[in-house]
């Protein structure tokens, strides 16, 4: 075939007197491209030279350097003339007990999500991989299909200052568990931000060093009193939220000093915060995400989760769980495939330092001896 090729491509040429196909052209030689488009790159270039001419395009999510769906920066001070803070008039702790009695107050108004579609500007589609790498090979077992997602871009930094916004509404996020709020500043600019527990839609939000101690504002550690319930904690002053992002879950200020903010997450470990982090009041919703009950294996699919066959099911030689006559116990801690204990184990070396960690997370047996889970 390729000779046949390299036959008719000389003939060409030899028939044109050397003219069958254009010359290549050199980077500094190449014609100066028309700005009106893609069109015309078309019609003063050959096919040959446009298709080098139009910059070529690549899925960087295929990177082994390059995060996969990474969600671009997105810069939101506009210039805005700012009104000058007023003085908080809401000072007091935040605490569980004073959410626990907002939600009864609000039982008759609960957060119903909305039934629409998301804004396009803030969101983009999910790249699903199906647990293979940028090889094709297979990596994480029991990943595959599922129904196409959206990636809702959240405002982790709330780094709109001193700027009031309203929740326009409560829409479900299907890549977290916990849901969203849309919210329009002053000067229109729309975004995403975690939607706490008490969040209805006509509440005024703000992130402000002056903002009142209600849910929904964004305040640094310095100025959120102890005892407070908070989300979405910065682990480095203006690096974003990276604590308490889950459904349902939040996170209490025990004590403060010049430097440091003490806080018990919600896995029980304490560590420490500077106080030049920012977090959010209040606890996050969609609390009944965890009592979802599924009714069939479809829903699985729907997902992104595909069938998985039980260790205790196979042979010995396909699983250390496998053979034996009865299958009434895996004859082993539970382990994966290939040895690894499936509940974890600890991997943190006892000699390396604890840092801003006062302490470790307690195992589950003891959360649930002492009543804590």
């Amino acid at each position: 075939m390729w000779r046949r090729f390299g036959d008719l491509l000389r003939h060409s040429v030899g028939r044109t007197g050397g003219q069958g196909l254009p010359r290549p052209t050199l980077p500094h030689q190449a014609p100066h491209l028309p700005a009106s488009g893609s069109a015309s790159i078309f019609s003063s270039l050959g096919g040959l030279q446009a298709a080098n001419a139009i910059a070529r395009r690549w899925a960087g999510c295929y990177s082994r350097i390059i995060k996969r769906n990474r969600v671009p920066f997105i810069d939101f001070e506009t210039g805005f003339p700012k009104k000058d803070p007023e003085a908080p008039n809401v000072v007091g702790a935040f605490t569980l007990a004073k959410q626990q009695k907002l939600d009864r107050l609000l039982a008759a108004t609960p957060q119903k999500t909305f039934r629409g579609r998301v804004i396009p500007k803030l969101s983009t589609w999910k790249i699903k991989h199906g647990g293979r790498n940028d090889k094709g090979h297979m990596v994480t077992r029991h990943r595959g299909g599922g129904t196409l997602h959206r990636l809702r871009f959240v405002d982790f930094k709330r780094g709109r200052r001193d700027i009031p916004a309203t929740v326009l509404r409560i829409e479900h996020s299907p890549d977290r568990t916990s849901h969203v709020a849309l919210i329009q500043y002053e000067d229109g600019v729309l975004s995403y931000i975690l939607a706490p527990l008490t969040m209805r839609p006509g509440d005024t939000v703000v992130s402000s060093e002056n903002a009142n101690i209600v849910p929904g504002n964004c305040l640094p550690l310095r100025n959120i009193p102890a005892g407070s319930i908070i989300h979405n904690i910065e682990l480095r002053p203006g690096a974003g939220g990276q604590f308490i992002r889950a459904a349902g879950t939040y996170a209490v200020i025990i004590t403060k000093d010049s430097e440091y903010a003490t806080i018990k997450l919600r896995s029980t470990e304490i560590r420490k915060f500077p106080l030049d982090c920012w977090a959010t009041i209040g606890q996050l919703g969609n609390l009944e995400r965890f009592m979802r009950f599924k009714g069939k294996a479809g829903v699985n699919r729907w997902l992104g989760f595909r069938p998985s066959v039980r260790g205790n099911a196979m042979n010995p030689a396909q699983h250390p769980h496998g053979g034996g006559t009865k299958a009434k116990h895996t004859k082993r801690p539970p382990v994966s495939p290939w040895g690894i204990l499936r509940t974890g184990y600890k991997t943190r070396s006892p000699t390396k330092p604890m840092g801003l960690i006062v302490r470790r997370a307690l195992p589950g047996k003891q959360q649930k001896k002492f009543g804590i889970a």
